[in-house]
């Protein structure tokens, strides 16, 4: 999906998104302050179409790397290897589109958290 944002607009609503996937309490409603403003299907599709991909993992550790957040710049460069990878391989936007699903279901709670805040 293309968006409408310039590119520090997207590095700071990716990073804002990825706040849920840290090894701390989530202050949901900070992460909604920081995207407030945003189109809502916009945000669903980049929580969990750019950022959940790269961020689930984390959450999954049984010791996370990510403790206190992603670096903006490092998620930005692992989100868009990863969309190039997703944009070069049919077999890749196959396995993608299933893992989106899965990452929708599973951490649906986190939307419901932002966009009530919204």
């Amino acid at each position: 999906m293309r968006h409408l944002l310039t590119e520090p607009q997207l590095t700071n609503i990716r990073a804002a998104l990825s706040w849920p996937f840290n090894d701390l309490p989530v202050e949901y409603d900070y992460v909604a302050a920081e995207v407030r403003g945003i189109d809502s299907d916009v945000l669903y599709e980049i929580l969990y179409s750019e950022v959940a991909p790269v961020c689930f993992t984390n959450l999954l550790a049984a010791v996370p790397s990510v403790w206190t957040g992603f670096d903006p710049d490092s998620l930005r460069i692992m989100i868009e290897q990863r969309l190039a990878a997703r944009e070069s391989s049919w077999f890749r936007r196959q396995l993608d589109k299933a893992l989106v699903r899965w990452l929708q279901y599973n951490y649906g709670y986190i939307w419901k958290e932002i966009s009530s805040r919204l």
